[in-house]
């Protein structure tokens, strides 16, 4: 299985030109090349069984050692004599005083194993929910509880953070400082072992645990990354995301601390659409919307502001209290606010459906439609924050030159999944008259992902292949029923063998009987004829 984006695991992480790197065994060549162009030198140490490799490192000391997805080849790499409390140990001795470890490794009971997704050292399923007992070789296992208490035996400081789906292609990172809500736990995307067979969507489940108990995701988090120093913890982000499947040149990454949120671009191939997003801010100003989002330094950042602010999980929470009227008068001044220097068109000529080569058949729709000079069409729910009846954008990265505004409101609506427990999305088209253009929105919508996402990264994560759970039990049921025809029959060939086998009995003793009485009369005779002798 390839694997996309490895680095992202500590593309975010605030390494310094002047730190010094030993990287234990060897992980991706994208990870490998992270970490010489952020720091000033890397030591690769593919195996600590090699003496003549050790000898390289002898009386060195390092800023930052990294242990990424070391499970997988620790035999490779470590050799079965010894533990990670045990190499850990080791490890320290390398380190510079505020030197930091970078652990990387799954939970024992992440939520993607009891899914049915393979684990990563056997590539089978389950058996690290089992402590490996079906394999002959001893396998450590981890939970957040396990590492802790193993942590404070060796004098570490740590600091967990979470990455989904996993460490190997993290879509979010949380932070012991940030944990997931039930309303923002779905900002990733699962990934399966190809040809994989699950049993249930992990982020449903894991959005059902987290409004049953939200402090149960530590215990079924997939993966962890650590960091472990005998100083001070780096503090400075608790919550990373990264746009996992869009095209190279519009990849980013946004980086979360508690005074302020920073974007980063993920290469140097994503420094044209980072300047789109800066010329993005000066359109809201001159259309009058305010935004959060600010440049300080050549650097985007905006004002850390907390998730329940944000407009779709204000609107959820208006519709869950059952207060329609409000929910209702937010929307409309959301319209408002995003028709701002709206206009009337006549033709289809220099639109955005022109661009697209989207054919419309009655060309009369096209009045109907309010445009935009510049479509911010990520005007949406998700990235506003409603704070004392004031709207306030963020994460403004696309323009399309004359863009409906019902097109803005139908991308909104329709990517606010947690509007659905409450409402139908038909009724709330209906009521802002676009239902009749949702076919058109769609295939517009279409193209415009179709111009960011990259194919492959898309298709990869969409081969997930998902157990239709009533059909298996039906199919168990019919295996059951056949079964038991089949133990039937035995059964009954059994009955019919033993039949036989009296009557076989039964024969031979009637056999027996008539020759004995041949016998018995020749005998008989026998005698009879001597006598008359």
């Amino acid at each position: 299985m390839k694997i996309y984006q490895s680095e992202n695991i500590l593309n975010w992480y605030p390494f310094t030109k002047i730190d010094t790197v030993l990287e234990i065994g060897e992980t991706s060549e994208e990870l490998t090349n992270l970490l010489n162009k952020k720091c000033k030198e890397v030591e690769t140490l593919k195996n600590l069984l090699d003496t003549e490799l050790t000898k390289k490192i002898e009386g060195k000391k390092y800023d930052i050692i990294t242990l990424i997805g070391i499970q997988e080849k620790w035999e490779q790499v470590i050799g079965n004599n010894l533990t990670l409390k045990e190499l850990l140990k080791m490890l320290t001795k390398f380190l510079k005083n505020e030197g930091k470890i970078l652990l990387a490794i799954d939970n024992k009971f992440g939520l993607r194993f009891f899914a049915g997704n393979p684990e990563k050292i056997l590539n089978s399923k389950f058996e690290t929910l089992i402590g490996y007992n079906n394999y002959q070789r001893k396998i450590e296992t981890f939970t957040k509880m396990t590492l802790d208490k193993m942590f404070k035996e060796l004098g570490l400081n740590s600091r967990f953070y979470y990455p989904l789906p996993d460490y190997k292609i993290p879509n979010v990172i949380f932070s012991e400082d940030q944990l997931p809500q039930y309303n923002s736990i779905d900002k990733y995307n699962p990934y399966f072992i190809e040809k994989s067979n699950v049993i249930f969507n992990e982020i449903d489940v894991f959005r059902e645990i987290l409004k049953t108990n939200s402090d149960m995701f530590e215990f079924f988090a997939n993966s962890f990354l650590i960091e472990l120093t005998m100083g001070e913890c780096n503090k400075q982000y608790k919550y990373i995301s990264f746009n996992n499947l869009r095209k190279e040149e519009y990849r980013l990454i946004t980086k979360i601390s508690d005074y302020y949120v920073e974007k980063q671009t993920i290469s140097d191939k994503s420094n044209k659409h980072y300047n789109n997003i800066k010329n993005n801010l000066n359109i809201l100003k001159e259309n009058n919307i305010k935004t959060v989002d600010y440049v300080e330094g050549n650097i985007i950042k905006s004002k850390y502001i907390k998730q329940n602010y944000l407009l779709n999980n204000v609107l959820t929470e208006k519709l869950e209290q059952g207060k329609i009227e409000e929910f209702y008068d937010i929307l409309d001044r959301y319209i408002k606010i995003i028709k701002t220097n709206s206009y009337k068109k006549s033709d289809c000529s220099n639109t955005v459906f022109e661009k697209y080569n989207i054919h419309i058949e009655n060309k009369e729709i096209i009045k109907n439609f309010n445009f935009l000079k510049n479509g911010l069409w990520d005007l949406t729910f998700k990235n506003c924050f409603y704070i004392n009846n004031e709207f306030y954008f963020f994460d403004q990265e696309w323009n399309e030159a004359n863009l409906p505004v019902e097109y803005i409101l139908y991308h909104s609506i329709f990517y606010t999944i947690s509007l659905r427990r409450f409402i139908k999305i038909e009724d709330l088209f209906e009521k802002y008259n676009i239902l009749q253009y949702i076919n058109l929105f769609k295939e517009l919508d279409d193209k415009l992902q179709e111009e960011i996402r990259d194919k492959e990264i898309w298709e990869f994560y969409n081969q997930n292949n998902y157990i239709d759970i009533d059909a298996t039990k039906q199919e168990v049921e019919n295996l059951n029923i056949r079964f038991k025809a089949q133990n039937d029959a035995v059964e009954n060939m059994k009955d019919e063998i033993e039949k036989l086998r009296e009557q076989n009995n039964f024969l031979q003793d009637q056999m027996n009987k008539s020759v004995v009485k041949k016998i018995i009369v020749k005998f008989r005779t026998y005698l009879e004829r001597k006598d008359k002798n």
